[in-house]
């Protein structure tokens, strides 16, 4: 029998339907996640974006497909451009194969045009081993160097404490400082959402079921700001779940007691990572200072980076360490240079 597909903007009562699809469709690639919603999975989604869209697919009035989409302005190749940020292209699995996921983005395309105006930046990340990157490839879509994401133990010791340096958590007075310091080191970025003191408070300022996810935090040396991170803890509102990994990351989790035996992940999510010239060694007591003071909240700190960046000097992960390379496909009239530097959103 012949089914009719319809597609539309999603609705918050649509929620339920889209954490059961994400719930029994787990990534694919070498690494797999999936994810179980204790709150409302639009609104969960909402306090970790800019601008949250979304689009349903439907049959017989049951939602069977969906995309979310972040309508943000990103830096692209030294302009600041209209984007689009895609994720969570799901399909049932019962009707994969009949055009679903092309009719949704179909329909987003048309309804992205519409609200930013002609040619918008559209992009997401793809893991490594992902179908969706030969697809992507396929279509004329540009692709990013490789960029890593993972989960770093917290640490058991406090790092060596100097009185020059102070972590605190930013307020209100702080936030000109914070935003003009994170434009700075990421001004030569793709994919940079430039920032401003009131993105920031609203950022903080996210609640979700009475919970407040959003933190930022700096470190200054003489009480003069030198370097920032933001860090967003999800384990209230979201389980992670691992479906799928290598064999040698599951036993050096198990090790390291990353990986419970449940296979949820407790991890807090880092990102807005920045530094003043010559300040490497304060952010790293700042990496550093959170994993250990932190350690309460969550067994681990979830990042993505692009290797290339300063950023790794700033994590030192060991090689041994499991890290899972992904990259990101985007749909943009400007050609990529690919020796620039790549900001990275998604990730654990």
């Amino acid at each position: 029998m012949n089914v009719e597909f319809g597609f539309r903007p999603v609705e918050p009562d649509d929620s339920p339907a889209l954490a059961g699809l994400v719930s029994s469709t787990p990534s694919s690639g070498s690494t797999g996640f999936t994810y179980d919603y204790l709150a409302s999975a639009l609104d969960v989604h909402k306090a970790f974006a800019s601008n949250l869209h979304g689009i349903v697919a439907t049959a017989n009035s049951s939602v069977i497909g969906m995309v979310l989409g972040d309508f943000c302005q990103i830096q692209w190749e030294g302009r600041v451009c209209e984007a689009a940020y895609v994720s969570n292209l799901r399909v049932h699995p019962d009707f994969r194969r009949q055009g679903v996921a092309r009719g949704i983005l179909s329909y987003g395309n048309r309804y992205a045009e519409k609200l930013l105006g002609a040619d918008p930046v559209v992009y997401a990340a793809v893991p490594q081993g992902n179908v969706g990157l030969t697809l992507a490839q396929a279509h004329d879509c540009q692709t990013t160097g490789p960029i890593q994401g993972g989960i770093v133990p917290m640490l058991r010791s406090a790092p060596k404490s100097t009185t020059a340096l102070e972590v605190r958590a930013v307020d209100q007075d702080d936030l000109a400082e914070v935003a003009h310091g994170m434009n700075q080191f990421y001004r030569k970025h793709n994919l940079w959402s430039p920032v401003t003191p009131s993105t920031l408070d609203d950022f903080q300022n996210t609640s979700v079921a009475g919970i407040r996810p959003n933190r930022l935090y700096v470190v200054a040396r003489n009480h003069r700001i030198v370097g920032g991170l933001s860090l967003s803890n999800r384990t209230q509102l979201i389980r992670m779940k691992i479906t799928n990994i290598p064999g040698y990351a599951k036993l050096l989790g198990a090790l390291l007691r990353l990986l419970p035996r449940d296979g949820v992940l407790r991890a807090l999510t880092v990102r807005h990572v920045w530094f003043a010239d010559g300040e490497l060694e304060a952010v790293r007591y700042l990496w550093n200072y959170l994993r250990h003071s932190l350690r309460d909240q969550g067994d681990a700190l979830g990042v993505a980076y692009d290797p290339r960046d300063r950023l790794a000097d700033v994590f030192q992960i060991p090689f041994w360490l499991p890290m899972f390379k992904a990259c990101y496909i985007v749909r943009a009239s400007t050609a990529l240079d690919p020796d620039r530097p790549v900001y990275c959103l998604a990730g654990p």
